[in-house]
């Protein structure tokens, strides 16, 4: 499938002093996090290392979280609206809007594999009272003057907090599958979903604001996904990967795309672990198992559905 390169701006003076700045903090922050793991040498020593030793594990997810906190107070100058050529690639971004007790709730959904099967947060789908039925639910998406294009019902919800025992709760595991009453007509292409290798990677957030009523125009952001490795070692811990993207207002449920490939390598939600001494942070997390196997399934009873109107 033919992708459209993102256009790219080159940065004014200010912003570029800005980049210039930011790189020095980045330089900074890491040999902090070098110099907090420089007492432990199980890995230098060359031995098997799974982790980082529990004590030392908040200390360096701190310096880490605390790094990319930094960068994302300075993001406004890397988030604007859409131009009408990337409304069209992000087309197959949409939003599923929920309507529990009278009051709304939504989150950001993306398209993929066929278009009627989009991709967002199960916490969307969660209630006090209990499960959230997929007949109070739609799927929506709005042009670039911020009209709404279509509302389409959702079919079925699979959530893998409510599929998988232990689920419900973990960042890492906030995904559902949902599937449309009917394609989207309004989306002229889907979203492409691969694995994320792990290495930071240069990255665009596209989704609608939360207050969707207020302002319906989607929005996107740039920024950097982060290794979550320090010194080799895997901060585990960690529920999904932090980055400095300017996420503030943007629903959950956004698709985080790498700039280089314009694949989505994982999708926007809020880590529900806090480190000690740290603010709630927005999250990439990527996919898993559980969501590549729905997916797979999702798509199968797709093309069996073109092969018996073929006959």
């Amino acid at each position: 499938m033919h992708r459209r390169p993102i256009a790219r701006t080159a940065p004014a003076p200010r912003q570029m002093f800005l980049w210039l700045a930011l790189t020095g903090l980045l330089i900074a922050g890491l040999a902090l996090i070098s110099q907090a793991r420089a007492s432990s040498t199980l890995c230098s020593a060359g031995q098997h290392c799974t982790g980082i030793p529990f004590a030392a594990a908040p200390a360096a997810e701190r310096s880490l979280l605390d790094f990319a906190a930094t960068l994302q107070s300075a993001g406004a100058a890397r988030r604007n609206e859409l131009s009408s050529q990337e409304y069209f690639s992000f087309s197959g971004v949409g939003a599923i809007v929920c309507t529990i007790d009278g009051k709304q709730r939504m989150s950001t959904a993306f398209l993929v594999g066929a278009f009627d099967i989009g991709v967002t947060v199960a916490h969307t789908f969660e209630n006090r009272d209990g499960e959230v039925a997929a007949e109070n639910c739609i799927y929506t998406s709005t042009d670039s003057l911020g009209q709404i294009r279509e509302r389409i019902p959702v079919s079925y919800i699979k959530s893998q907090w409510r599929a998988e025992a232990g689920a419900s709760g973990h960042a890492a595991k906030d995904f559902a599958v949902v599937r449309l009453q009917e394609p989207s007509q309004y989306a002229q292409r889907t979203m492409p979903m691969g694995k994320f290798a792990g290495p930071a990677a240069p990255v665009l957030l596209i989704g609608f604001r939360s207050d969707m009523e207020s302002d319906p125009l989607k929005a996107k952001s740039r920024g950097t996904v982060y290794e979550r490795r320090i010194n080799g070692v895997s901060l585990a811990s960690l529920e999904g990967f932090t980055h400095d993207i300017d996420a503030s207002g943007i629903a959950a449920g956004a698709p985080v795309i790498d700039e280089r490939t314009g694949v989505i390598i994982g999708m926007h939600t809020l880590a529900t672990r806090r480190i000690a001494g740290t603010a709630a942070r927005n999250t990439m997390i990527t996919m898993n198992e559980w969501l590549e196997q729905t997916l797979r399934a999702e798509i199968e009873i797709e093309d069996e559905k073109g092969a018996d109107s073929t006959l």
